[in-house]
C-alpha cells in the first residue's frame, strides 16, 4: 500500500493589496498556548474556531508549520484566522546540559506578538467587542496592528 504524502501549503508573496484594507489585525500577547486560547475565545463569542492545515513558510532555508485555525465563512464567505506568529525550533547542544531555541515569526516585524487574530472589518466582531468583552483568567494583552506597516506578505491559507 503506497504511502499518503501530506499536502504542504506555502506561504507566498501577493502582490495584491486591496485586500488588506479589508483586514484587521489583533495581535496577542500571553503565555497560554493558542488551541486553550481559541476555546476560550469560542466559548465567549460562538465564533466555532477549528484547527486549519499549517501554513508552511520558508525561513533561513528551513520549512517552519505555523498552526491556524478558522472560522466557517459567514453569510457573505469571510472567515477570521486565529495564527500561531512564532514558532520555536530546539537547537540542540550535545556538550551542555541545556537546550535552546531558535524563534521563527510568521511576521518578522511582529516579534513581540505570539498570535494574531485576523478578522474582515464588516465582520459582526470588531476589534472594540473584543477587548471588552473578553477576559480569560490568564494575563493576556491585545495589540491593534497596522496591517499598512506589516511586510506586503500575507499568508494563503489552506483549503
Amino acid at each position: 500500500m503506497a504511502k499518503k504524502k501530506k499536502k504542504k501549503h506555502i506561504f507566498k508573496i501577493d502582490q495584491d493589496f486591496s485586500h488588506e484594507q479589508d483586514v484587521i489585525l489583533l495581535g496577542v500577547q500571553t503565555k497560554q498556548a493558542l488551541y486553550k486560547l481559541v476555546f476560550d475565545f469560542n466559548q465567549a463569542f460562538l465564533t466555532g474556531f477549528f484547527l486549519n492545515n499549517d501554513i508552511i513558510v520558508k525561513r533561513k532555508d528551513k520549512h517552519i508549520s505555523f498552526e491556524n485555525y478558522v472560522t466557517p465563512e459567514n453569510n457573505i464567505g469571510q472567515k477570521m484566522y486565529f495564527l500561531n506568529n512564532q514558532v520555536l525550533i530546539p537547537v540542540a547542544h550535545p556538550n551542555t546540559l541545556f537546550d535552546t531555541h531558535e524563534a521563527y515569526y510568521l511576521f518578522p516585524e511582529l516579534q513581540t506578538l505570539n498570535y494574531l487574530l485576523m478578522m474582515p472589518k464588516r465582520s459582526d466582531l470588531d476589534i472594540y467587542a473584543v477587548k471588552q468583552n473578553f477576559h480569560p483568567d490568564y494575563t493576556l494583552n491585545w495589540i491593534e496592528v497596522d496591517v499598512t506597516k506589516c511586510a506586503t506578505a500575507f499568508p494563503v491559507f489552506p483549503g
